[in-house]
């Protein structure tokens, strides 16, 4: 069927009932309630429904104010984030450091502040009517500090308070850890390694999973590129370009899609953080940075310029890098290059807004050992290879957002509504260059894509609040040339999905529910050989049901989940054919395949408090109808020809962090991560499951601005390994930070000496597709400047 002769009307009625019925239960549960919402403190009283529509009155409401200083200096901070815990309600400080919440109802609230790096202990306060609360922060520099989240529930609160498992570098992290992509950036946080076929083409591996279970998206959207379809396919995003990243680990199927059942990787630019609060200024970060043992060079500049309900903001960077060099030499054809632009402007009124935007990346980077293999599939036999080629891959993204959005909407069930419709362009070529000088395209791959959210935040009624939303998109799919797998694929998908907390007595209650619908309108085969192709469709709901109980004065959280995920077969799963040097193997998808159904459970531990904090997280996944790429013990076209099956897989593992303060300059911090995946009815290790990994790390601020960190990396050896996979040996990196840190008032100076795998130790990444042929990186130091303009 040709796509622009099929309508589905069956998803446009379920997202009609799914939106109808969120509106019903919101308002039908409009009660007096004796907590407040997303409480965690038993003492605390909630903004009930008579609360909200008191609010207008000053009266029967409550104001929020105070002054946010430098410790040390006295100097009132400019642009620190403070956020009311309760209510996911922040502001900015303005020049004077003040800052102010009105119309609060009354109870007991927790509140924290936050600036880069720069931290005070969360603090209470109650709020009475027609009164004004006062609580002033002062903060200080640390190691480790709080941050503020909105990609774990959509809207603002801390990792502490989140139903899900959390992680957040900030821009001063990125600075400290520069990378040329966002694989290297994460390798290295608890349970996430990286996936590589050469430094250019690395992809986050979280607990074990990747390619289409892992969601990378910027800004909320996904990024529209083909990094999940192959080993050698990377993220075009530059880190250096960001304003911070977040991880979110577990299922996040409900709020992002069933690509989002192993975690989500959210990339968050300067500008989007600026939604909720447009500067009336200039603001901005100028980051540079130099690496040894590859070359690598980056600058990157961001700024937002505000002027009465109006911003702008431009910017753009570029980055480059060598083959890279190893204890035992360099790596041929491992460099990249790339460059980014972006450029936007918006209205931001009191009560809405409307913005729109464009952004553009372009790059290219070599995939070591790739000519070899592509020669010996050409050759059709082992060692008859000939001169093989080297083999680039040419990139460019890019895409337009327009956003809009009204927030305190008067009455109704709804407080507030946002929508963004992104279009992204995706294309890349697959450059062969002759040992002649000549070069040729042998592949390239185009992907369009439309998406389209509306999202409505519920005014709070009673114990309940939450969110639901409706999400579109439209993928239009077209490869060329020899590794033209699959056939030309239009992809449509449609969801709805609510999110759910309740407030209860000493605990919260999280629910929520996602139904989502994908087809594939796939065209004929050029390959005579290949099975064929048929459309598919596929209609599934996901749920999670979680609760979250204080312990301690809020010193300690207990949080539990059980979650039902559904993930449809990737376009790639169904469809592919042919020989795929990307992932060294010759494919067989199969159009035949069923959808994944992962039903698992997750316990969680976090505490917060003077001398010590941190988290320990414990997962259990059982997944019906796994799909897996499995050998066949055949060659074909000089390759291992691998079939896409499916059975029934166990994820289980675990994840923590811990900081204990030793003295008030010195820190000891522990994490780690481990994962054990195999298929329940034959025992086998799933395939390509990063070892068991954990950092060791001292935190010694000997003086207010300066900061050394020595640590050491501890990966174990992988030795339960997949039929054709072959065992990693185990390996101890040390590495050393030196970064001394400038604040003042508006402006912070960051500079940074890393200095890793000091002892040039020779290891090899367990997760990279030429792991037998190349080792990873060897010592290198890194030099990082960053300004941030507040």
């Amino acid at each position: 069927m040709h796509p622009t002769t099929r309508t589905l009307h069956k998803p446009h009625i379920l997202v009609a009932l799914a939106l109808l019925t969120a509106a019903l239960v919101s308002s039908a549960t409009a009660r007096p309630s004796s907590c407040a919402p997303a409480a965690v403190r038993p003492s605390c009283r909630a903004a009930t429904a008579q609360d909200a529509a008191a609010a207008q009155n000053p009266s029967t409401t409550g104001t929020v104010a105070g002054t946010v200083t430098l410790a040390g200096t006295g100097q009132p901070l400019h642009g620190a984030r403070v956020l009311l815990i309760e209510l996911g309600l922040s502001t900015l400080t303005d020049e004077q450091g003040r800052y102010r919440f009105d119309s609060v109802p009354p109870g007991e609230y927790r509140l924290v502040a936050v600036r880069e790096h720069l931290q005070a202990s969360p603090a209470s306060v109650q709020v009475r009517a027609g009164t004004t609360a006062t609580l002033d922060f002062t903060l200080a520099l640390s190691a480790v500090h709080e941050e503020v989240t909105v990609t774990a529930t959509g809207r603002e609160t801390t990792p502490f308070d989140a139903f899900n498992t959390v992680d957040v570098l900030d821009s001063v992290d990125l600075a400290q850890k520069m990378a040329g992509s966002l694989g290297e950036l994460l390798e290295g946080e608890p349970n996430i390694a990286k996936r590589s076929f050469g430094p250019g083409s690395s992809r986050p591996v979280i607990r074990g999973f990747d390619n289409d279970r892992v969601l990378v998206m910027q800004d909320g959207v996904r990024t529209g590129d083909l990094s999940s379809q192959s080993g050698d396919h990377g993220v075009s995003i530059d880190p250096g370009s960001l304003e911070k990243v977040e991880v979110l680990k577990g299922p996040a199927t409900l709020l992002y899609g069933s690509s989002a059942i192993g975690g989500v990787v959210n990339a968050i630019t300067p500008q989007q953080q600026f939604y909720a609060h447009p500067p009336r200024e200039l603001r901005g970060q100028v980051t540079l940075d130099s690496g040894s043992a590859n070359g690598q060079a980056g600058s990157n500049g961001n700024f937002q310029y505000g002027s009465g309900a109006f911003m702008l903001w431009f910017g753009g960077g570029a980055r480059r890098a060598g083959d890279y060099h190893t204890p035992i030499g360099p790596v041929d054809n491992s460099g990249s290059r790339s460059a980014n632009g972006r450029l936007g402007g918006g209205w931001f009124g009191e009560r809405g807004w409307v913005s729109a935007g464009y952004q553009i990346e372009d790059g290219r980077y070599g995939v070591p050992f790739a000519g070899l293999f592509e020669a010996d599939a050409e050759a059709g036999s082992p060692g008859d290879l000939g001169t093989p080629p080297r083999i680039d891959l040419d990139t460019r993204r890019q895409s337009v957002r327009l956003d809009t959005g009204l927030r305190e909407i008067d009455g109704g069930p709804v407080r507030s509504l946002q929508a963004a419709v992104t279009w992204i362009d995706w294309h890349h070529d697959e450059i062969e260059e002759q040992a002649d000088g000549s070069s040729e395209i042998g592949t390239s791959f185009d992907n369009t894509t439309w998406i389209g959210r509306l999202e409505a935040e519920q005014r709070t009624r009673g114990r309940l609040s939450g969110r639901f939303g409706v999400w579109a998109q439209h993928r239009d799919y077209t490869p060329r040339g020899a590794e033209a797998l699959s056939p030309p694929v239009v992809q449509r998908s449609f969801a709805a999905f609510t999110y759910q907390e309740l407030a209860l007595p000493g605990w919260q209650l999280q629910f929520g529910a996602r139904l989502e619908r994908n087809a594939y309108e796939p065209e004929p085969r050029a390959r005579p050989e290949a099975p064929p192709t048929r459309d598919r469709s596929f209609t599934g709901v996901s749920a999670s049901l979680g609760a979250r109980v204080p312990l301690a004065g809020d010193r300690v959280a207990l949080v539990a989940s059980l979650t039902s995920s559904y993930r449809a077969p990737a376009l790639e799963e169904l469809y592919n054919f042919g020989p795929h040097v990307g992932n060294l193997a010759f494919e067989f998808g199969n159009p035949e395949l069923r959808r994944e159904r992962s039903t698992g459970g997750e316990f969680s531990l976090r505490w917060q408090g003077r001398r010590a904090h941190g988290n320990v997280n414990f997962f259990l996944y059982d997944i019906d109808d796994f799909v897996f790429p499995a050998p066949t013990g055949r060659v074909r076209e000089g390759l291992i020809e691998v079939e896409l099956l499916q059975g029934n897989a166990r994820y289980l593992g675990a994840d923590a962090s811990a900081q204990l303060h030793l003295t008030p300059e010195l820190e000891l911090q522990v994490s780690g991560g481990w994962v054990r995946a195999e298929l329940r009815d034959s025992g086998e290790p799933v395939p390509r499951i990063p070892p068991a990994s954990g950092r060791l790390a001292l935190d010694w601020m000997p003086a207010q601005q300066l900061h050394l960190r020595p640590s050491l990396v501890l990966t174990a050896a992988q030795r339960r390994v997949f039929r054709a996979e072959t065992p990693t040996a185990g390996y101890t990196l040390a590495n050393l930070l030196v970064s001394y840190m400038i604040v003042r008032a508006k402006a912070m100076h960051v500079l940074s000496l890393n200095l890793t795998n000091l002892t040039d130790e020779l290891y090899r990444n367990h997760n990279s597709f030429i792991k037998e042929l190349a080792p990873e990186i060897g010592r290198r130091v890194l030099l990082t400047y960053s300004l941030r303009l507040f």
